[in-house]
């Protein structure tokens, strides 16, 4: 496989998403001692979702991967990929309600929702690193998975590389 993968690039990403378990795990309860500082790292971590996950991730998968899976005729299993994109909407849903419940201070059911949303998050990120990837590995060539990383850099691009970058970095400061 040549270096410029995209399938590779959306593993790494899901890596990073995958890393706010421990941070959001590690929130629980702290609204006790100090309810600002909790909503102030729910708010990063929102931020980071609304932004890294759906405008950065989703859009690569959506607009690119998976219109392109849609488009190759080696490739049968379209059903997958509505599933996919019905998780990402739901995923968005679950943002929008987290946003409610701590701009009201119900700092319990942010980490119900949030327990609900890793969980869901995780299943779906392993469904797409140990089934999808693979079958898109298998039907495309190593140009066609080329040319889609340079499609990932051009939307990237677009986004503003700087803010990825930004975003990433913002975890960080959460551990």
């Amino acid at each position: 496989m040549k270096e410029n993968n995209p399938l590779q690039t959306l593993m790494d990403e899901h890596d990073l998403i995958c890393s706010t378990e421990d941070i959001i795990k590690s929130l629980n309860g702290t609204w006790v001692e100090n309810p600002d500082l909790y909503t102030e790292r729910v708010n990063s971590l929102l931020i980071f979702f609304k932004e890294y996950s759906d405008l950065f991730h989703h859009r690569k998968e959506e607009e690119i991967l998976f219109r392109e899976l849609r488009d190759h005729p080696d490739f049968l299993l379209n059903d997958i990929l509505t599933e996919l994109e019905e998780h990402h909407e739901s995923f968005r849903e679950t943002v929008l309600e987290l946003d409610d419940a701590i701009e009201n201070s119900e700092y319990e059911k942010v980490q119900s929702l949030f327990a609900g949303y890793l969980n869901d998050l995780l299943d779906h990120i392993a469904v797409e690193n140990d089934e999808l990837f693979s079958m898109a590995e298998s039907v495309f060539t190593e140009d066609e998975l080329e040319r889609m990383y340079f499609l990932f850099q051009d939307l990237e691009m677009d986004l503003g590389q700087d803010r990825k970058r930004e975003l990433e970095e913002s975890l960080k400061a959460l551990v």
